[in-house]
C-alpha cells in the first residue's frame, strides 16, 4: 500500500483479510474474547514471516494494494461487526455497495481494453472527477451518511499527498479485493446490521 513502510502496508493487509473473515465466517457466534482471539490471531499470520517473507506479502501477491476507501470501510466494519459500534447504516451501505459496483463497470472493462476509451486515465489529476467526488461527499453528509463522506475524504487526501505508489486516484478509491468484498456483503445481509454485545 505504502511503499515507504512495510508495517502499513501488513496492516492494511491484515484489514483485508479481517474483513474477509468477518463476512465469510461465523464468528459473531462467538463470545468478545473468542472475537478478539480470531482477530489478534489473524493478524499474526498476516504479519510473521512464512519462508523468509512476510505473510501480508502473499496476500498483497494474490489481491494487490488496498485502496484507502477499501482501508476505512473494513476497519468500520470490524468495529461494527465486533464490538457493537454504530459506524455505518444499512442504507449507507447499500449505497456504497452501489457506487463501487458501478464503478467497477465503468472502469475495469475499459481499462482491459473493451473499447478504445479508457476511463482509468481520468484518475489523473482530473478536476471533474474530484469536482465530482466533492458533490458526493456534500451529499453523503448532508444525508447523515457521515462514514461515505470521510471515507471519500480521506481517499482525495492520500491522493492530494500522494499516500500510495501509485498516481492514478482510482487506486485510492477503489480496487478488486473491496470489490469482492462489497459483494459477499451483499450476499451476506447480516453483515449490514449491527451485531449486539455478548
Amino acid at each position: 500500500m505504502i511503499s515507504a513502510s512495510p508495517l502499513l502496508t501488513g496492516l492494511a493487509m491484515a484489514l483485508l483479510c479481517l474483513a474477509f473473515a468477518t463476512i465469510l465466517l461465523p464468528l459473531n457466534r462467538l463470545p468478545l474474547v473468542g472475537r478478539m482471539l480470531v482477530i489478534v490471531s489473524i493478524t499474526l499470520l498476516v504479519m510473521l514471516p512464512v519462508s523468509d517473507y512476510p505473510g501480508w506479502y502473499y496476500v498483497r501477491s494474490v489481491f494487490g494494494d488496498s485502496s484507502v476507501t477499501a482501508l476505512v470501510f473494513y476497519i468500520a466494519l470490524i468495529l461494527q461487526q465486533h464490538f457493537s459500534w454504530q459506524l455505518y447504516q444499512e442504507n449507507e451501505l447499500v449505497l456504497l455497495r452501489r457506487l463501487v459496483l458501478t464503478t467497477a463497470l465503468l472502469l475495469y472493462p475499459f481499462a482491459l481494453g473493451v473499447t478504445h476509451y479508457d476511463s482509468y486515465s481520468q484518475g489523473y489529476a482530473n478536476p471533474w472527477l474530484l469536482g465530482g467526488l466533492l458533490m458526493l461527499t456534500l451529499f453523503c453528509w448532508l444525508v447523515k451518511y457521515y462514514l461515505l463522506a470521510i471515507t471519500i475524504t480521506a481517499a482525495v487526501t492520500a491522493y492530494s499527498l500522494q499516500l500510495l505508489e501509485s498516481l492514478n486516484l482510482w487506486d485510492y478509491l477503489i480496487d478488486p479485493a473491496f470489490l469482492l468484498i462489497m459483494i459477499l456483503t451483499w450476499l451476506r445481509p447480516s453483515v449490514q446490521k449491527i451485531q449486539p454485545r455478548q
